[in-house]
């Protein structure tokens, strides 16, 4: 019970501090659009608003029609909901200025900062285009009406909230082809509670925080719905609208020169260690650990590291239960950091 509480009360410490960031809002208002219009381009290339804004937006256009990743737009028409009107933003208007952006299912964002290793997401905002919110609330021939009684697809008297409900879109990171671990969902209208009091379709600019994403070149942003094909593909039209899409490259130097970024698992461990960070430039480091006391357990282990991300594994399995502290130095600078050995 003793260790038990001790493990508790010693928090697991993940290091990332940095003196300078970059950050970018991408607000879209640096395009110029013709009243009631959006981005086409025959040729379906990526576009970016500037060259000193560094995200690239995916954009694919086929035979006469935008077929994939993302578009700027400025409609603000909210009453004709019809296919051929599928861009507007259910709110009618941008975040802030004119211009905003409507993305398809699965589009793409590349993030273009130097180093790419040091980017994250910060966040931006989102909100359902006019055509879903009007498909999701009241239904088609084709798509389901959230919560309905006798609409398509349902049938028979399941009360509302039998069939839970809901639309979403999930963002996935992505850093060097592989995707993190962390991702974020967001609800774009959910029916899933029992009965009407708590159903919602979002109308309205909200914020997602993706900080907890996690460092990435690259995010997905992909859909899904409840209401499926029976081969599990989603009915619910693909389409979502952001805007504001800020980014954060964090370029700097902590208090030890130019390692950033350090992490380490599993904290509490058993066994072994997993040291991860990443070097702005090549460097060799000296890594030690240390009981409570201030005595050496492991000796110096010395890394010769490339720019870039970079791991260590330590063999922590002859270390008595306790508190410990991991010394990453550089031999100007030095780093400590908390874990615990079960």
């Amino acid at each position: 019970m003793k260790k038990a509480k001790q493990i508790t009360l010693a928090i697991s410490i993940i290091f990332s501090i940095v003196v300078k960031a970059q950050v970018v809002n991408e607000t879209f208002d640096t395009f110029t659009l013709s009243p009631n219009s959006y981005y086409q381009d025959s040729s379906g290339a990526n576009w970016r608003s500037s060259a000193t804004i560094p995200v690239s937006f995916e954009y694919g256009w086929k035979n006469g029609l935008w077929t994939s990743g993302s578009v700027y737009t400025n409609i603000k028409d909210t009453l004709n909901l019809t296919t051929s009107n599928m861009l507007a933003a259910a709110t009618g208007i941008a975040k802030n200025g004119a211009n905003y952006v409507t993305v398809k299912d699965s589009a793409k964002i590349y993030l273009e900062n130097s180093p790419t290793f040091l980017n994250k997401i910060s966040g931006f905002f989102i909100t359902n285009t006019a055509y879903v919110k009007n498909i999701v609330k009241n239904g088609d021939a084709t798509h389901r009406k959230f919560g309905d009684t006798t609409g398509t697809g349902w049938g028979g008297s399941t009360a509302q909230g039998g069939y839970p409900d809901w639309l979403k879109v999930t963002v996935f990171g992505y850093h060097n082809g592989s995707q993190n671990p962390n991702y974020i969902d967001f609800y774009l209208a959910d029916y899933q509670s029992t009965g009407t009091a708590n159903d919602y379709i979002v109308d309205d600019w909200y914020y997602i925080n993706c900080i907890n994403v996690g460092f990435v070149d690259s995010i997905q942003l992909i859909m899904s719905s409840s209401d499926k094909t029976s081969n599990y593909k989603m009915k619910t039209p693909g389409y979502f609208c952001i805007d504001h899409f800020t980014t954060t490259n964090n370029v700097g130097i902590n208090e030890l020169d130019n390692v950033v970024n350090i992490k380490i698992s599993p904290n509490p461990t058993n066994q072994n260690l997993v040291l991860d960070y990443a070097l702005i430039s090549s460097s060799v480091l000296n890594i030690s650990v240390f009981d409570i006391s201030g005595k050496e357990v492991i000796k110096n282990h010395t890394q010769q590291d490339k720019i870039g991300h970079n791991q260590l594994l330590l063999n922590t399995e002859a270390l008595e239960a306790g508190i410990y502290f991991l010394n990453v130095s550089n031999g100007t600078s030095n780093k400590k950091i908390k874990f615990i050995k079960l």
